[in-house]
């Protein structure tokens, strides 16, 4: 896009969706790559009470899920595929080396470094799932295959071993370094098997369960266990109904993804039939974004080299959205274990 389509395209596009969607579209345009201090701070900068209260309330409430709808209109492959399909190697410039996971890590004193806190969330997840020898798991948006491998580690029965996901790249890294029984598959709006797996979990992919499919996905996994198996999610979500701002400026980075707030979550996961084991609130994701930022940047001309400058923008200015979304606390991080009763 040349300088005087990028400056044309900013009114519109602010009086639209709003000033925070205009300007992170606005400085992913640039031809230049981000200046990183700059960008960080830009993004995450407490802003006068005017100008925050235009920020999070602009474009008004009523408009605000029929624009939203308008992103979420293509198949969700679509808007995964943008998010994850650019370049397995981009995303190992900034992942943690030992597990590749692109999801909240725990960090327990802000000291860790980042593959401390992500061993020690998976830790954390592998004490709610609890995989024994002889039970069929399976991880729904299983991601790079980094927590299908500690299951590995922990029961030594790869047979038994399942993951779904939507990105070609990742089924392609999975074929290539992991190889676990994972499939191209939508697990919202594919078939899953019934009455068949032991256990389920999801970390950061329930996200991406729209509303209105979300009662039809939970009735699935619930027909997918088996009786007395176990579900545990892991995702973030926000605590009242409606749209926020930054649920429109969300869809720059993650195209179709609306997730429903935690009280109908809650609600749908028993309408289902599902007996609500735990359920914990947990730190945002503040202190893990700006460690992908940090080695993000750090790494800066090998990925314009991957994925050009656009899309190195976008990432750049993801992480400190993402930021400032949690910073202002319009959403939580949950975990929850769901079970299915035995009779």
């Amino acid at each position: 896009m040349n300088q005087l389509t990028r400056h044309l395209a900013f009114l519109p596009e602010a009086l639209v969706f709003g000033p925070s969607f205009a300007v992170v579209k606005y400085l992913i345009r640039s031809a230049k790559p981000l200046d990183a201090d700059w960008t960080w701070k830009y993004v995450t900068q407490r802003l006068p009470p005017f100008q925050d209260f235009v920020r999070l309330n602009y474009p008004l409430k009523p408009l605000r899920r029929p624009l939203l709808n308008i992103f979420l209109r293509p198949p969700h492959e679509v808007g995964i595929s943008k998010h994850y399909d650019v370049s397995n190697d981009f995303y190992e410039l900034f992942l943690d080396k030992k597990y590749m996971l692109y999801t909240h890590a725990d960090y327990h004193t802000g000291r860790e470094t980042l593959e401390e806190a992500q061993t020690q969330k998976v830790e954390h997840i592998m004490s709610l799932v609890n995989p024994q020898p002889g039970e069929r798991v399976l991880e729904l948006g299983c991601g790079w295959g980094g927590m299908l491998q500690e299951v590995f580690n922990r029961t030594g029965e790869r047979e038994n071993i399942y993951g779904y996901t939507i990105s070609q790249e990742q089924v392609r890294y999975n074929e290539e370094h992991r190889g676990f029984n994972v499939e191209f598959k939508n697990f919202i709006t594919d078939d899953v098997p019934e009455n068949y797996f032991d256990k389920i979990y999801s970390i950061g992919c329930w996200e991406h369960v729209r509303r209105w499919d979300l009662k039809s996905t939970y009735e699935k996994m619930y027909r997918a266990l088996r009786p007395g198996g176990r579900m545990v999610t892991h995702f973030f979500c926000g605590l009242e109904l409606g749209v926020p701002v930054a649920g429109l400026v969300g869809q720059i980075f993650f195209p179709g993804t609306g997730t429903p707030p935690y009280p109908i979550q809650l609600r749908t996961a028993k309408d289902a039939g599902f007996h609500v084991v735990q359920q914990t609130i947990h730190d945002t994701y503040k202190e893990t974004l700006r460690h992908w930022f940090e080695r993000l940047v750090a790494n800066r001309q090998r990925a314009i080299e991957l994925v050009g400058v656009p899309t190195y923008n976008k990432y750049v200015l993801f992480f400190p959205c993402s930021w400032k979304y949690f910073d202002d606390v319009q959403a939580i991080l949950l975990r929850i274990v769901l079970e299915k009763p035995k009779g």
